[in-house]
């Protein structure tokens, strides 16, 4: 204590120091503060975006022999639907696409309710998840061969 009566140059130090010391543990608190709120994932929020997307029907099998499927009028209704998730996730979904569906043993045109499957890593479940699928089906006509007239 002594030391700090008669110099000035080491009561202005030692009030530097003081100041400098408290500006650096201020600022340490406040970073800690700061990155506390950026790494606690409870404060991380998922930005969510909904996408449009045509629904693609997949089929399992063939039809049975003797018929083929028209795949040009295969339809589903709704033929789109909206879904909604991570954009991160959908950002690079194009389709929704169906379950399997078997055809194997239809000799019509059919409609059944078929469930989407995920999309992009979203799954997808309920109603509004489903779909009504027509599916048709032409019996192919034998060509008999002609009789040679005389």
């Amino acid at each position: 204590m002594n030391l700090l009566k008669g110099s000035w140059i080491l009561k202005l130090a030692a009030l530097i120091s003081a100041v400098l010391t408290y500006f650096y543990i201020n600022g340490e608190i406040h970073n800690a503060e700061k990155e506390k709120t950026v790494s606690d994932p409870s404060y991380k929020l998922i930005k969510l975006t909904a996408k449009n997307l045509p629904v693609n029907v997949r089929l399992a099998t063939a039809p049975p022999d003797g018929y083929r499927l028209l795949a040009d009028q295969v339809s589903t209704q709704p033929s789109r639907v909206i879904v909604v998730g991570p954009e991160a996730l959908l950002e690079e979904a194009s389709i929704a696409e169906t379950a399997l569906v078997d055809v194997s043993e239809n000799t019509k045109t059919t409609t059944k309710k078929i469930p989407l499957e995920s999309v992009a890593g979203i799954p997808l479940s309920g109603t509004p998840y489903t779909v009504e699928v027509t599916i048709p089906l032409e019996k192919i006509e034998e060509k008999t061969p002609a009789k040679d007239k005389p």
